[in-house]
């Protein structure tokens, strides 16, 4: 059953895309009976940020491997003009997404509980990332992610790369365009996996840059993970396989299936939204609010590399944290035929809030538990909250953000 449902998703995204749209469009879309709180499902980060009177900047970064990457900013409160919010000089925090994601996600859910604007108004300089093939960061200085001759080049990226070059490339250049000695970094999902690697690989780095790390529902290890998605593709390796023999190395990208429709679905049956979430992480979708899911699908899936998820894939066969799998290509890739893992231990005096969720399916309590002993000193602060793995964007408490925003305070930087 598992097999088949993911099968009927990518098969939906790939195959009979055009013929969903339409029938989706003409069920849903035309009945006025679906409506919407408000419109931000279908608005562009800056037109939400406009319409809720907050400032906002976009920022093209330069990777050394060649991909731009689009950083959004929120420099200062709502009511604020850019320049006003920028002389009060505020410390710098980079928020980063995680898999399939994009920075829309930190303001889905409504203003007074959406991290970034939460952040925004409590006095910080919010800059806001897009991972290498999401959809605000499709490009690269000599490759076309559609362009047949192209794509498997531009598609050839996991979170390895991601810590390798996008972790580097945004944070030196906040520090650049702010002039700060050091940032704070929140990390949700696989953008904390991106932080882990480049901090077990490169610490002194870590250390000259980054004042904090909040970790929420960090992802290392998967040796519990519950995630349908994620352990389908781990125990079935023909799906992966069948779709890179269809020459497809970007998977559920933006509209995939039109996510303006999707919204509508949601609105229409809310139980249906509520499966994608558990599919991918939620073990109870009910922790999340029902009001904002149609927001939040109005966004989601923003599109990331095949690679990446095989990368997750092999991590959960495995039972290590360790880097992609080349199989015959491992001894050119890093001299050694095994494949080697990233060590945590080399994690030294950083300072890290690691918050997690009971409810998480895929960044599961016992891997997140495994996770703060890896870290061990490093850890200020470890909560566990009854949150499933969406619910730190979209919950109906999030309390757990009010208690990050104390601790931000108490081990402050600027």
């Amino acid at each position: 059953l598992k097999v088949a449902l993911l099968t009927l998703l990518v098969l939906s995204a790939y195959a009979i895309q055009d013929t969903s749209k339409s029938f989706l469009k003409e069920v849903f879309e035309n009945d006025g009976s679906l409506t919407h709180e408000d419109d931000d499902y279908k608005k562009p980060f800056s037109a939400i940020c406009r319409d809720k009177d907050y400032p906002f900047e976009t920022h093209k970064v330069l990777t050394e491997d060649g991909y731009w990457l689009t950083l959004f900013r929120i420099p200062g409160k709502r009511g604020e003009t850019r320049d006003q919010a920028i002389k009060q000089k505020r410390p710098a925090v980079f928020l980063q997404h995680g898999i399939l994601d994009s920075a829309d996600t930190w303001i889905m859910h409504y203003e007074a509980q959406a991290p970034a604007f939460m952040l925004a108004n409590e006095g910080y300089d919010v800059w806001l990332g897009n991972t290498r093939g999401n959809k605000y960061s499709r490009e690269h200085i000599n490759l076309s992610p559609t362009y047949k001759d192209d794509a498997e080049k531009f598609w050839d990226f996991s979170f390895d790369d991601m810590a390798n070059y996008d972790v580097k490339g945004n944070i030196e250049y906040i520090k650049e365009v702010t002039g700060k000695g050091k940032i704070g970094v929140i990390a949700h999902s696989q953008g904390t996996t991106q932080m882990f690697i480049k901090m077990s690989e490169d610490i002194s780095w870590w250390n000259k840059n980054v004042a904090i790390l909040v970790s929420l529902a960090g992802v290392a290890r998967l040796d519990n993970c519950g995630s349908t998605l994620l352990t389908t593709l781990a125990q079935q390796p023909f799906v992966l396989d069948s779709i890179k023999s269809l020459n497809i190395y970007e998977m559920f990208p933006a509209g995939y299936l039109e996510s303006s429709v999707f919204s509508a679905v949601c609105k229409a049956v809310p139980s249906v939204c509520k499966g994608v979430l558990q599919l991918v992480s939620d073990e109870d979708a009910g922790l999340d609010d029902p009001r904002r899911i149609p927001n939040f699908m109005g966004h989601y899936p923003a599109g990331t590399s095949l690679k990446s998820l095989d990368h997750f894939a092999q991590i959960i066969r495995s039972q290590k944290f360790q880097k992609y799998d080349y199989g015959s290509g491992n001894l050119e890739k890093y001299g050694q035929n095994s494949v080697p893992e990233y060590d945590l231990s080399k994690i030294k005096s950083a300072k890290i809030i690691q918050i997690y969720g009971s409810a998480d399916l895929l960044a599961s309590p016992a891997d997140s538990a495994w996770l703060r002993d890896q870290l061990g000193d490093n850890i200020l602060h470890s909560g566990e909250y009854k949150l499933g793995h969406m619910s730190f964007l979209l919950a109906h408490d999030m309390k757990f953000f009010h208690d990050v925003m104390a601790a931000l305070k108490k081990h402050s930087w600027n």
